[in-house]
């Protein structure tokens, strides 16, 4: 009998698991790094700091705004964006939002050279400490935040101590999705005050839809719009 051989039982049995069958197996050999995770820091009951190590991450090249997809079980993947990654470091940093888990190439920040408007929640804020790692650093950024607790992520940013975001603008999330109304009044003047101006939108997609059209009617032009959609209401997660 070929020792590596799956019998019926352990086939059955994997399966009941999620686990990846051999074909699975193939693929995330070919495609993955395998990582240890070095550290789980409680920044408030919903966010998680999650340090990575792997001696792959040494020979990757990184860019502020790309991302990484990380294996959640079976053959699901949640993406992040990294905030932390140096050239030649074996370690990467993510930032974890406990209820929606949401980064290959995402948003090109270091691109970014003009006064810029991010927008997002909180899958978002990775993609935010990513910008404030560009050569920028989000120095001329205003950053809008909607949010589910307020004084959570406050307390979140101010741990995470990256200059500008301490300064961000926190809008409570309603129900009815009122809020947003605040958010599009907010950026009707930025568009209004500076028309070469760029905008960062993230997060939930149909907010991202409502601020998209909001800009166009404020003379914004698609050029100006970097958007990326990390979740949408009854999806687990976008890439």
């Amino acid at each position: 009998m070929n020792p590596t051989a799956s019998t019926p039982a352990t086939v059955r049995e994997s399966a009941r698991r999620g686990d990846p069958g051999v074909f699975g197996q193939a693929v995330l050999r070919l495609l993955t790094h395998e990582t240890t995770v070095d550290a789980v820091h409680v920044l408030s009951p919903h966010f998680r700091l999650v340090s990575l190590r792997s001696d792959a991450f040494r020979r990757l090249a990184h860019v502020p705004g790309d991302k990484v997809q990380v294996r959640v079980g079976g053959m699901a993947f949640r993406t992040f964006t990294p905030f932390r990654m140096g050239e030649g470091d074996d370690a990467l940093g993510l930032l974890g939002y406990v209820h929606v888990m949401g980064p290959r190439r995402s948003m090109d920040l270091p691109a970014i050279d003009r006064s810029t408007v991010f927008v997002g929640d909180e899958t978002s804020l990775g993609l935010a400490l990513a910008l404030c790692g560009t050569p920028l650093g989000g120095l001329d950024t205003h950053f809008i935040f909607e949010v589910g607790n307020a004084a959570e992520v406050r307390a979140v940013l101010e741990a995470m101590g990256r200059g500008m975001l301490q300064h961000a603008w926190l809008v409570e999330r309603r129900p009815d999705g009122a809020h947003l109304a605040d958010v599009e009044t907010a950026l009707a003047r930025y568009a209004a005050a500076d028309a070469f101006r760029q905008y960062v939108l993230s997060g939930q997609s149909l907010a991202i839809q409502r601020l998209q059209r909001t800009l166009r009617g404020a003379g914004a032009k698609p050029s100006q719009m970097l958007v990326k959609a990390y979740w949408a209401p009854g999806k687990t997660a976008l890439d």
